[in-house]
């Protein structure tokens, strides 16, 4: 039976460990970077349905700006990935509700505001007459 040369096993001791330190940060820095991805488009999507709930409440036939504007903070406060959300009700036949806020950030450095509107025209009731 032969046996390796020592000198040749000395060279490979330590290989393993140098090249988990390079490639471990590597790794962890993109698996951040998917999770923020991820918390980047929970945000947008919970900004976006606080909008269309503020839009409900608003464009009703009587609904008001200050329903609307409440309805759709009562929707984002709930919801903790959208952080410091503010809302703005605007329009007089087309109603926009716009809610901004900002994305929870897990890596360091990094604000990701978030800002998603929705328009629809207020609801209104009419008679059948002569086109005019």
């Amino acid at each position: 039976m032969t046996r390796p040369e020592p000198t040749r096993r000395r060279r490979d001791q330590g290989s393993a460990t140098v090249a988990v330190a390079i490639v471990f940060p590597a790794v962890g820095l993109l698996f951040l970077t998917l999770v923020q991805a991820v918390m980047v488009s929970v945000a947008r999507d919970v900004a976006l349905s606080a909008a269309e709930e503020g839009l409900r409440a608003a464009r009703a036939r009587q609904g008001t700006f200050a329903q609307g504007h409440a309805a759709a903070g009562r929707f984002a406060r709930r919801e903790p990935v959208l952080q410091s959300p503010t809302i703005t009700v605007t329009g007089t036949t087309t109603v926009m509700v716009r809610v901004a806020g900002s994305a929870p950030s897990v890596l360091p450095g990094v604000h990701i505001g978030v800002a998603r509107t929705a328009r629809g025209a207020r609801e209104r009731f009419t008679t059948p007459g002569p086109p005019p």
